[in-house]
């Protein structure tokens, strides 16, 4: 009977360890949805950014060159 005892008590801690890890793996995937959907952000910023800083740049070298 000890024996059926200490089994259940291992299976027990089995099924909460991996309740445990399932919660943090579905925790893990969400940070790494919102993480990656501000990584798109940010690359989207920093091309418009880029973009505008070029457009600044030409239109200061053509005001260059008719001064």
């Amino acid at each position: 009977m000890k024996d059926i005892e200490l089994l259940e008590a291992s299976v027990s801690q089995l099924i909460e360890a991996f309740q445990k890890c399932q919660t943090e793996n579905n925790l893990l995937k969400e940070k790494l949805l919102t993480i990656n959907t501000e990584k798109s952000q940010l690359l989207l910023k920093n091309d418009q950014a880029k973009n505008r800083l070029e457009s600044m740049i030409s239109r200061l070298k053509t005001l260059e060159q008719s001064a």
